[in-house]
């Protein structure tokens, strides 16, 4: 929904991430975080009168909603770190932080996409600061790293094909993790994997889960993301023949990740 070229401009890129931070985290847009995103973008367009300002909100919740959101936001990522300087996108980041505490609460699917922001524009000590300055309630979670959201994209494979996670499904997800980081040992694989497990226990949204899947693709390049869709592929497996869910969640994943997998059947 981007390609309006002649109307679509970087408040609009702003706003739908604002959009994604408030909306994709909990499915909600509560009015405080609609005041938030306004009163963020007023100060990028202080110029524009407060019709114009609904208009562009408008045209961003068009495009967040009516295509693919995710590839609508990976868009805007990529426009604003060109387009902003150092200065703008840490003021960016800024406003984005602002919006994701408007409510009173840092989510950890919030959390999660301010550190996918920070390091695609190169702002990590801004995102350390605004955590270390913010007065939101954070919600309590282990420290969350990449090998968390390798482990639960192989979880929801393994779970969401059959609402059941086997043994033999367990020690293969323990596996590829041991393959992606050989140098931990197995009782911190099996940490790492049980604070997943919590946390997937805990029924998260689908922006919190959205959350881990956009971070594989950010922080791995395209041969590495083949290689999870391989893994996922091989957890779907293990128990038997793969089901038409697991089967359709992983062609989901490969089209997010712009990677194609062989599957066999």
């Amino acid at each position: 929904m981007q390609p309006i070229e002649d109307t679509w401009t970087h408040a609009h890129d702003l706003t739908l991430i604002f959009l994604a931070l408030g909306y994709g985290a909990d499915q909600r847009l509560s009015d405080r975080e609609i005041d938030a995103i306004a009163s963020a973008l007023s100060r990028w367009k202080p110029n524009a009168d407060r019709s114009e300002i609904n208009e562009i909100v408008l045209e961003s919740v068009a495009a967040f909603l009516e295509s693919d959101p995710e590839k609508e936001v990976v868009q805007s990522v990529k426009a604003l770190g060109h387009a902003l300087s150092l200065e703008k996108r840490q003021e960016a980041l800024e406003d984005i932080m602002r919006i994701a505490e408007a409510d009173g609460v840092l989510l950890n699917a919030e959390q999660n996409i301010l550190s996918v922001l920070a390091d695609a524009w190169g702002v990590r000590a801004t995102k350390e600061r605004l955590l270390l300055e913010s007065i939101a309630t954070e919600e309590q979670h282990p420290e969350w790293s990449l090998l968390h959201d390798l482990a639960l994209t192989f979880v929801m494979i393994a779970h969401g094909g059959d609402g059941t996670l086997s043994g033999d499904e367990i020690d293969v997800i323990k596996d590829r993790l041991s393959g992606w980081a050989p140098d931990l040992s197995e009782e911190k694989i099996t940490e790492t994997l049980r604070e997943t497990l919590q946390f997937y226990s805990s029924d998260p949204s689908a922006g919190e889960l959205s959350a881990s899947v956009r971070a594989v693709k950010t922080h791995l390049p395209a041969a590495q993301r083949l290689v999870v869709l391989s893994d996922l592929v091989d957890i779907a497996e293990c128990d038997g023949q793969m089901v038409p869910d697991e089967r359709e969640l992983i062609d989901s994943l490969s089209e997010s990740w712009g990677v194609d997998v062989r599957m066999s059947g």
